[in-house]
């Protein structure tokens, strides 16, 4: 098994997004995985999932750890953000760098071809990004692992309506917050649909505008992920109102999938990542067509056979399978090096 280390971007709690899930995956097969967590600063190690350890001083971490555990295991750093590389390297000195390209921020990729060229294989989420790594780095393995849904989302006990969604039918956002949505169209379905309550759980990001002249629209906040599914068990219809934005071409929507493991209808932009999910998730390419697919989506009947494939694409496609690819990724990208036989 190898030591896997997950360079710092963000907390362990802050949601619950693409590097906890794949870390807990490698952690669970047996891998000695470490999360450089942003904060509290200290120089304890904390298991926080079988096989995973949380640490913030890193220079306590190589000292203390690091130095004893790369007597018997090989080091890889695997990592989001490109801007860390020469961090990364000076500091954990792997046998091996695995760049996992999971977004397409521009501002990020003056930082790629320096991060790609100190890499040993790269990961992307999204068919596009793939695409366009394959054309810019032909020299380089490239694997595709998509994101997935948490096992936990599904065969979800019965639970009362969260006390903040308000009663009647409810269209929901679960996610980020933030300037990709379309703020604009979600403004547009509420006014079209007085009678229908729309929803927005997650955390605010960026300059976002205020919806206080909509009374059918609740902006209720973050909530803690293991809350998320007795929230959609009351849901009518969950979307992805999405701009096409180069961030978002780019996507593969963790919150597809853990809205079709709760088995609720979904609504989608038509991202191109959304699209390759059809019949499970609707999509729209403007908005009227989007508007007037929700009013049907809202007014149809329950399709149980419809709901049931919604769940088993989901469970065809959990972090489960993501964490199998992604440890043969490591055991793949170690053998080249000659270090695993």
């Amino acid at each position: 098994m190898a030591i896997i280390i997950y360079p710092k971007t963000m907390n362990w709690t802050f949601m619950k997004q693409r590097p906890q899930q794949l870390m807990t995956e490698l952690g669970a097969r047996g891998h000695h995985v470490f999360f450089e967590n942003l904060a509290p600063m200290t120089s304890r190690l904390t298991e926080i999932e079988p096989g995973v350890h949380l640490f913030t001083d890193h220079h306590a971490f190589v000292k203390r750890h690091l130095a004893k555990l790369r007597k018997d295991h090989p080091v890889v750093v695997w990592t989001t953000w490109a801007k860390q590389r020469t961090r990364l390297i000076a500091l954990y000195d792997p046998d091996a760098v695995i760049y996992d390209c999971c977004d397409e921020f521009p501002h990020w990729a003056r930082y790629e071809h320096r991060m790609v060229e100190s890499s040993d294989h790269l990961v992307a989420t999204a068919e596009t990004i793939k695409t366009r790594l394959s054309l810019a780095y032909p020299e380089k393995p490239i694997t595709l692992i998509p994101n997935g849904a948490d096992s936990s989302m599904f065969d979800a006990d019965s639970a009362p309506r969260p006390h903040d969604l308000p009663s009647g039918p409810v269209v929901a956002y679960i996610g980020a917050w933030a300037y990709w949505v379309d703020h604009e169209l979600f403004a547009k379905s509420a006014e079209r649909y007085p009678d229908v309550q729309f929803v927005s759980i997650g955390a605010p990001y960026g300059d976002i505008p205020g919806y206080k002249s909509l009374p059918n629209v609740h902006i209720l906040g973050e909530k803690p992920h293991h809350e998320l599914k007795g929230y959609l068990q009351h849901i009518d219809v969950a979307v992805i109102p999405f701009l096409y934005h180069p961030i978002t071409l780019a996507t593969n929507p963790v919150k597809a999938y853990e809205y079709m493991a709760t088995g609720v209808k979904v609504l989608s932009t038509a991202l191109p990542e959304c699209i390759h999910m059809e019949p499970h998730v609707k999509t729209a390419t403007t908005h009227e067509d989007f508007i007037t697919k929700l009013g049907k989506m809202l007014n149809e009947r329950e399709d149980p056979a419809a709901r049931l494939a919604r769940i088993a694409y989901a469970r065809d496609n959990r972090w489960t399978q993501r964490g199998e690819a992604a440890d043969l990724v490591i055991r793949q990208t170690l053998a080249a090096k000659g270090i695993y036989e």
